[in-house]
């Protein structure tokens, strides 16, 4: 139990915020700046002030709450139209930042800021985790995340906890029209007045119903703390417009239009909730397959709060199918109306000198082929021609009209006028229908055309980057690779550490060797960081990396988990076996590219190459390296490799240990017997100047040293720690 500040306008979000509340027992204060707004039933105490108000600072200081959750970006009071876009974001963020002041500076405890999906604009093809930086391009877009980064800051500077939530696609049952401000809701609000709903199947997103973001909510504000300060809570499940659209045509009581307008590139934003799953017992209990024909069925019975007045002729009851019926008999009604006068003035006026020249019926015509069209200007030719016939029969037997030719000219002459007028009528207006669909379709085809330059300046710059560093050049890899040539014997493993963080162009880089089919054992790592799977990495534990190296294939860390290396790729000697393990880690998400795998791809064999040219020169000299039948290096050779290692280790890219050993009695061949087997195969042993032995412990500490002190000691050996010679 305790007590929260919601602010917020009163909406779907934040009522079952209330309710939810409610029930855990806090106590509910609220903030909203509409001063026509009812405190709910639920509510303890409702304050009406501005969000940037000075008022603000005493209703924190007097209600002191636990926590307080800030609605953000499904706050009804943001409207976000393009008229007040500007106006709207200054108020957001100098709200958001009032608030943020405030409660810090009064000692709150958690302030949770509710954000969006709206922070994610670009197209992406896997999930979104939280550690995709947002890719804002609206204005919208861009003030959500600034309330973001103003929040996390804020964690950062200040005593007070801070945590943003993304909540994705939120939706719920709307209350009225003015509700309808979700995705869902407002597809069907648009089903419910035209009838006729436009799709395209290539964007795709995910919706929550508003009761599970509000669990998710409760969750983290009641847990007693939290591990990170950044969750995503979404659904993860697949919509796309098309299939809304054919839910609703399925549900919905009258026939629904479905124009396909799928254009453009496939645009995909789901966010992935993995790290709140993880930490919280959250499930999704509400697909919008059982929520939108409930939005449906509440829309159709509260018909009033969601259509205008000449709008609700559209429903499918026996009133309403009256009032469309009237509707569309009415031009037909009123040309029979006028036709009434018309006929009065004809018969009036054809023995007036002055009015019997003009044709009243033609004018009677045109004038309704020009307001209504073809149909009504044929109706009000057949009722014409009636009264011509009619007055006719004053002067003339019925059987004469018949026969009279100038009759039929006049009848002619009657219907080419409504016809022709009422075609171009009809004509204009399908135009005019054909425009505005047009328009639609190409402002659709615009969003998306700005989308895909996006893409394209994005892609145009990095190219442009290239060409002008020319980084990536075939001249900049030889020149970077040829320092490995120049590497003294024994030193390339550490060279190729700097040969793949320039070409790469990452500091975190890590080499391990394949000492057998289960593990691999650090060689050097350029970072904490990139040793940060340990000096020994067991196969089976990273399955998921090593199929895929095993397919002769990069591996790239699509999921951007963290504890895993961003890109890794394996090199395989002539017998297909893995030899090296390279691990990428700090990579940009941008650059994890196939051009950036090709590229390591061919970086690796390169350093392959000298890595096993190396290795066979020192081969080639192991009779002048090694004291013959023995595995100790001779003096100046051992020297080297204690002043290799050294350098390494300066430069953070290995650690090392130096074991002194007695011979007493024994025998050169017989120490070497009997330390090799008790040593990896990255150790090495060597002759001192004074007749005895050191052995050179590969990337091993002083502390790790002692194990193998230990065993040494067990077989008799006596053994002094490092020291200077």
């Amino acid at each position: 139990m305790g007590s929260i500040l919601i602010v917020g306008s009163y909406g779907t979000f934040t009522n079952e915020i209330i309710h939810k509340f409610y029930k855990e027992k806090w106590d509910i204060y609220t903030l909203n700046s509409n001063k026509k707004s009812k405190k709910p039933a639920h509510v303890f105490e409702q304050y009406i002030f501005h969000y940037d108000s000075d008022s603000v600072r005493s209703l924190i200081s007097s209600s002191r709450p636990d926590a307080i959750l800030f609605t953000g970006a499904y706050d009804p009071l943001y409207k976000w139209d393009d008229k007040s876009m500007f106006e709207e974001s200054s108020k957001y963020i100098t709200g958001l930042n009032n608030l943020l002041m405030c409660a810090g500076m009064f000692g709150v405890r958690h302030f949770i800021y509710v954000s969006s999906e709206a922070v994610y604009e670009d197209e992406y093809i896997i999930d979104i985790n939280e550690d995709v930086p947002a890719s804002p391009n609206s204005m919208k877009g861009m003030t959500i995340s600034q309330g973001e980064n103003l929040s996390l800051h804020f964690n950062q500077v200040t005593q007070m906890e801070v945590t943003v939530l993304r909540v994705a696609g939120m939706y719920g049952i709307p209350a009225d029209r003015e509700a309808c401000t979700d995705i869902l809701s407002g597809i069907c609000l648009k089903a419910l007045i035209t009838g006729r709903l436009q799709v395209n199947a290539k964007k795709i997103l995910s919706a929550l119903y508003v009761k599970d973001a509000v669990e998710a909510i409760a969750l983290l504000i009641k847990a007693p703390e939290r591990k990170q300060h950044l969750y995503h809570i979404s659904s993860m499940e697949e919509i796309t417009g098309d299939a809304v659209a054919r839910l609703i045509q399925e549900k919905y009581s009258r026939q629904i239009d479905i124009v396909d307008q799928t254009v453009g590139l496939k645009h995909r934003t789901i966010l992935s909730n993995e790290r709140f799953c993880k930490e919280f017992p959250f499930e999704i209990r509400n697909s919008y397959k059982d929520v939108v024909p409930k939005i449906i069925s509440y829309m159709n019975n509260h018909k009033n709060l969601f259509l205008h007045k000449d709008e609700r002729y559209r429903g499918d009851g026996l009133r309403e199918r009256i009032f469309r019926l009237l509707r569309k008999s009415f031009p037909f009604i009123e040309c029979l109306v006028f036709f009434i006068p018309f006929f009065i003035l004809n018969n009036s006026m054809v023995s007036n000198p002055y009015f019997s020249g003009i044709n009243f019926y033609l004018l009677y015509v045109l004038l309704f082929a020009v307001i209504h069209g073809r149909q009504q200007a044929i109706l009000a030719s057949l009722l014409s021609v009636v009264g011509y016939c009619f007055r006719q029969t004053y002067t003339t037997s019925g059987f004469s009209i018949l026969i009279d030719i100038n009759t039929y000219i006049w009848i002619a002459q009657i219907f080419v006028v409504a016809l022709t007028v009422g075609h171009l009528k009809d004509r204009f207006i399908e135009m005019k229908l054909d425009k505005n669909e047009e328009i639609d379709f190409l402002t659709e085809r615009l969003e998306d055309i700005t989308v895909i330059n996006s893409s394209n300046m994005k892609i145009k710059n990095y190219f442009a980057d290239k060409i002008i560093s020319s980084s990536e050049s075939i001249g900049r890899i030889y020149e970077i690779t040829s320092k490995l040539d120049k590497a003294a014997t024994g030193e390339v493993m550490f060279a190729s550490l700097d040969t793949l963080s320039d070409i790469m162009n990452t500091k975190d880089v890590s080499i391990y060797i394949v000492s057998n089919a289960e593990y691999c054992r650090l060689a050097s790592a350029s970072s904490e960081k990139a040793r940060s799977l340990g000096k020994s990495i067991p196969m089976k534990n990273y399955k998921m990396i090593f199929e895929v190296l095993a397919g002769k294939q990069v591996y790239i860390n699509r999921s951007l988990d963290s504890a895993l290396p961003m890109m890794a790729s394996a090199l395989f000697d002539n017998n297909d076996k893995m030899r090296i393990l390279i691990l990428l880690w700090g990579i940009p998400y941008e650059q994890m590219t196939l051009y950036q795998a090709n590229l390591l791809t061919i970086v690796g064999a390169l350093i392959y190459s000298v890595i096993v040219r190396d290795a066979d020169y020192l081969d080639a000299l192991a009779n002048r390296r090694f004291i013959p039948e023995t595995a100790i290096l001779q003096e100046a050779a051992f020297r080297g490799m204690l002043d290799i290692y050294k350098h390494a280790s300066e430069k953070g890219y290995a650690e090392q240990s130096v074991i002194y050993i007695q011979r007493d009695y024994r025998s050169i061949k017989e120490m070497s017997d009997t330390i090799k087997p008790l040593l990896r195969e990255s150790d090495y042993i060597g002759i001192m100047p004074d007749g005895n032995l050191a052995v050179l412990l590969t990337n091993t500490n002083e502390s790790e040293s002692v194990y193998v002190r230990k065993r040494l000691e067990e077989k008799n050996i006596t053994t002094y720690p490092e020291k200077e010679y």
